[in-house]
């Protein structure tokens, strides 16, 4: 039994290590041996892209309280592939919906809800309380 799980484990490690897509040494020598590795040159490692600055993402606040909108206006407009978060404050508990987007969560009575996303669709889209149906604003994408 003292072989098997000496041959046991070792193949365990390999096959998770392969598993993984880690690289695993060539080694020759007997099971249970003690294999010494040098750690690999940096010229043997992948070159790796320094990260780039995320671009500024816009953030458009909208607040509804006693049935009145405040915020940008009735129409915000923005550019192609621009990045936006829409920040809804709510006295009422409801669903924000961004139209043609398909963007949607729920904004809790007293709280606030955000919605991050891109405007990659060109046109004019209504954001709006979804179960009141009370407009927020109008979105321009050009």
């Amino acid at each position: 039994m003292a072989v098997r799980r000496s041959l046991l484990l070792p193949a365990v490690a390999l096959a998770l290590l392969t598993a993984c897509g880690a690289e695993v040494p060539d080694v020759a020598g007997p099971v249970g041996s003690p294999v010494a590795s040098a750690p690999p040159s940096t010229a043997s490692l992948p070159a790796v892209a320094a990260p780039t600055p995320s671009p500024s993402v816009r953030v458009i606040d909208v607040s509804v309280a006693g049935g009145s909108v405040m915020g940008p206006g009735s129409r915000v407009e923005a550019a192609l592939g621009e990045d936006l978060v829409l920040r809804v404050t709510s006295d009422v508990a409801d669903e924000v919906h961004v139209h043609g987007y398909d963007e949607r969560a729920e904004v809790p009575a007293g709280g606030t809800v955000e919605i991050p996303f891109t405007a990659d669709i060109p046109g004019g889209f209504d954001v709006e309380l979804e179960g009141t149906g009370q407009l927020l604003f109008q979105l321009r994408v050009a």
